[in-house]
């Protein structure tokens, strides 16, 4: 599907050129979605207790029928980025956090930046993200590790339609990838099937 290009050059796309007509909003103002790190497990719990205290609170995880020995069903949530909780605040709020939440170990820095500033994810990859794990029939994949991509396509139809993202081939299933900035990139990706996706 046309010339293969390192995902370096693809991300020079700015944000409203990559999610023109997605529905995705672009990031503005000075509440983001900053990255809390906590011990793998509890994640629900901070969760929890941030939500009661008001705030926007989100944990990357899928909900899956798990079927046990004995033919009983249950359903069980899937934390597909263990140890992080995303929280979208001001970045004046985050000690108020730390200190209050002994749960929370600390907020990521963004160690693409000299200045050691938190990391926070724009608010267009956050919904991409958020769509993805809420929608995405097939089984995720996340890895901090560079992709081979394609060029830019969109998802014409089936459960993830709309959806804005770059091409990516391994042997012969087709995926579409995303990407979130979490202090490096990292890049999610499910299978679509070929006859769903177009260029853009």
């Amino acid at each position: 599907m046309g010339e293969e290009l390192g995902i370096s050059r693809n991300d020079n796309m700015s944000p409203a050129d990559m999610h023109k007509g997605s529905g995705f909003a672009v990031d503005s103002g000075k509440v983001h979605w900053y990255i809390a790190e906590c011990k793998p497990t509890k994640e629900s719990t901070i969760r929890t207790m941030l939500k009661n205290a008001k705030y926007e609170v989100y944990v990357a995880s899928r909900r899956e029928e798990k079927v046990y020995a004995n033919r009983t069903r249950r359903i069980k949530e899937t934390v597909m980025i263990p140890g992080k909780v995303f929280v979208r605040t001001e970045e004046t709020k985050l000690m108020d956090i730390m200190r209050g939440y002994s749960a929370v170990w600390r907020f990521m820095i963004n160690r693409m930046s000299k200045d050691r500033i938190y990391a926070f994810v724009p608010e267009d990859e956050m919904q991409q993200l958020q769509y993805v794990m809420g929608n995405a029939e097939n089984p995720i994949h996340i890895t901090a590790e560079s992709l081979k991509v394609d060029q830019v396509v969109k998802v014409m139809r089936g459960a993830l339609a709309g959806l804005i993202g770059w091409y990516y081939k391994e042997g012969h299933t087709s995926y579409i990838v995303i990407k979130v900035s979490m202090g490096t990139n990292h890049y999610v990706y499910t299978e679509v099937p070929l006859e769903d996706i177009q260029p853009v």
